[in-house]
């Protein structure tokens, strides 16, 4: 599975935060702060519920979590067109779309598009294909689709075995780099879902909080990236994140000890607090970039 080498890098937190937020400049952090809050903001909203963040992701589709319970409308809008599969002949980009697809069918089995989810889950297997990946993985998941596909506990129950199975096939043959560039995809592909939801609900502030700290996420990523950059498509990922990584700079999270705590076997920490300190612009340049780089991730010309 894409495992995230360092504890705490992947946060989900559900926090509340004011619209109006002081702004105080942060550095890119590998780790969320655990100090007691250093200073009183006052413009900031603390939540008291006990909340759970992932700090480890395994799977594209694990980022499923970032729009999951968001009481949105399907949008058909959203998920990436499968149409133009053919053209993307580039291991490193289809690796790239497996993740963006995956995540698309996350969103659809959340939001019960059967026949759409059907669709994808044959545009996978196909390009899946092109990577040499074995009919084997998909054939029995097949089966278990056309029996289940109206139950979203089996559904969702075989996204995952089918995304496991191809980890495992790229890990198994040296392609440790398309398992990260899969990563990559599921990653890009929530957040460009979540902000799709924050602009159409008219600023959802708990979908903002949620973006907001997919900071410490975005440091993983691109940690893990930077161990493939023998690859001209990978450098130009890199340093798109770059400019992604500069803009989440420039937001504060910061954690209390108190009501902090680590599950080490669920990979889940719990904490009854947290301050999200940012300029709205920032937000807003934020949600820009990762749509640039969602553009050029499933752009047909980048795949020729």
């Amino acid at each position: 599975m894409y495992r995230v080498l360092c504890l705490g890098l992947l946060l989900f937190l559900f926090v509340t935060a004011c619209k109006d937020q002081t702004v105080q400049q942060a550095e890119p952090q590998d780790e969320p702060q655990t100090e007691e809050f250093i200073s009183e903001i006052q413009s900031v909203k603390e939540s008291e519920e006990v909340k759970e963040i992932i700090y480890s992701m395994y799977l594209p589709t694990d980022m499923a979590d970032l729009f999951d319970r968001a009481g949105s409308n399907f949008n058909p809008e959203i998920p990436a067109p499968v149409n133009a599969l053919p053209l993307y002949t580039n291991p490193e980009q289809i690796a790239v779309m497996l993740g963006i697809l995956g995540v698309d069918l996350s969103y659809m089995k959340i939001l019960q598009q059967k026949a759409l989810a059907a669709e994808y889950y044959t545009s996978i297997k196909v390009l899946s294909r092109n990577l040499e990946i074995p009919d084997q993985i998909f054939d029995k998941s097949t089966r278990k689709l056309e029996k289940n596909l109206g139950n979203q506990d089996s559904l969702a129950a075989i996204i995952e075995t089918v995304y496991e199975e191809t980890d495992a096939f790229f890990r198994e043959n040296g392609n440790d780099n398309l398992a990260s560039l899969s990563l990559l995809g599921g990653w890009v592909e929530a957040m460009y879902i979540g902000i799709s939801i924050y602009e159409a609900e008219e600023g959802n502030r708990s979908m903002a909080d949620k973006l907001l700290q997919q900071k410490f996420t975005l440091n993983s990523i691109y940690s893990i990236l930077s161990n493939h950059q023998e690859s001209l498509r990978v450098t130009s990922y890199i340093l798109m994140l770059k400019r992604l990584r500069k803009e989440f700079a420039k937001v504060e999270i910061r954690y209390p000890v108190e009501g902090f705590s680590v599950d080490t076997t669920q990979k889940r920490i719990q904490t009854s607090k947290a301050q999200i300190v940012y300029e709205p612009a920032t937000l807003t340049d934020i949600n820009r970039i990762v749509t640039q780089i969602r553009t050029e991730l499933i752009s047909v010309e980048s795949a020729l």
